[in-house]
């Protein structure tokens, strides 16, 4: 396996060129965009030795070497048949069930806001293993992620153990709280201020949602504190075909008046609307 050739680079290529060409082809052999899991691997595993100056040394260094296991038919022919005959069935028996083991699994954590949750995104970890290495990952973040949720990564946990597989890594994800939103399942939860005098005549305002995009809401005249308008489709896609409404509750702001002229000429003016209406 040759790393500069995963990641199509050469062998002189800058840290910056191995990043950027691990990047694009991260995206475009994720899981979760359809791509095959080991190539993913493939990828990572090239990205994470080539990344690291003394790995990419270590690995440079190894290329010119020579392992007899790599070169030509194996020489032993069937390594199960060698222990079977050598130590008898009862020890190719537990060969194989420590072929079945594996190394651990490792779980890390990563904080994402809640625009993020809401559009997806992409997040560069780097971790620990146990055996004292350091490996980077992409995180492909897809829209509409819980907090609590776990993103699982097939190969890329711990490899302590040599002969064994390596264990997998589980990414929890936990979502940011927001100021101005709020997620109910996939519903999202907002609040609008206006006047009272915008909610006595009525008037249209513009909301920017979550993602940035702007709408008007048509206000009624007469309009109440608390009334909720349901903007459908504007919520939480799940990932089950089904997507979230956006939930807007107007909150009338009152002012408080301690102006007494500036009281009674309001009481007046309030008499005169109570006739009309």
């Amino acid at each position: 396996m040759d790393y500069y050739q995963i990641l199509g680079v050469n062998e002189n290529a800058s840290q910056d060129e191995i990043r950027a060409a691990y990047k694009k082809l991260a995206m475009k052999n994720h899981p979760d965009r359809g791509g095959d899991t080991k190539r993913f691997q493939e990828i990572s595993q090239a990205y994470d030795t080539l990344s690291d100056d003394r790995k990419r040394q270590e690995y440079d260094a190894s290329k010119n070497g020579f392992n007899p296991f790599q070169h030509g038919p194996n020489p032993f022919g069937n390594m199960h048949d060698v222990f079977n005959f050598t130590f008898g069935p009862g020890f190719a028996s537990f060969h194989q069930q420590q072929n079945n083991r594996k190394n651990r699994d490792l779980t890390i954590r990563i904080s994402i806001s809640f625009k993020q949750s809401f559009t997806g995104t992409q997040v560069e970890a780097r971790y620990n293993l146990p055996s004292g290495k350091t490996n980077t990952v992409v995180v492909e973040i897809p829209a509409g992620v819980a907090s609590g949720q776990t993103i699982r990564y097939g190969g890329l946990g711990d490899d302590s153990i040599p002969n064994l597989p390596r264990g997998n890594l589980n990414v929890n994800i936990m979502v940011e709280d927001d100021a101005n939103f709020k997620r109910i399942n996939d519903d999202i939860h907002s609040i609008l201020d206006i006047t009272l005098l915008e909610a006595m005549t009525g008037c249209k305002k513009d909301f920017t949602h979550i993602d940035g995009n702007t709408f008007p809401i048509g206000i009624r005249p007469g309009v109440t504190n608390g009334v909720e308008f349901c903007a459908a489709g504007k919520g939480f896609r799940n990932g089950f075909g089904r997507t979230g409404d956006l939930y807007i509750r107007l909150n009338v702001k009152i002012p408080a008046l301690s102006d007494p002229v500036l009281i009674r000429e309001m009481e007046d003016l309030y008499a005169r609307i109570s006739k009309v209406s």
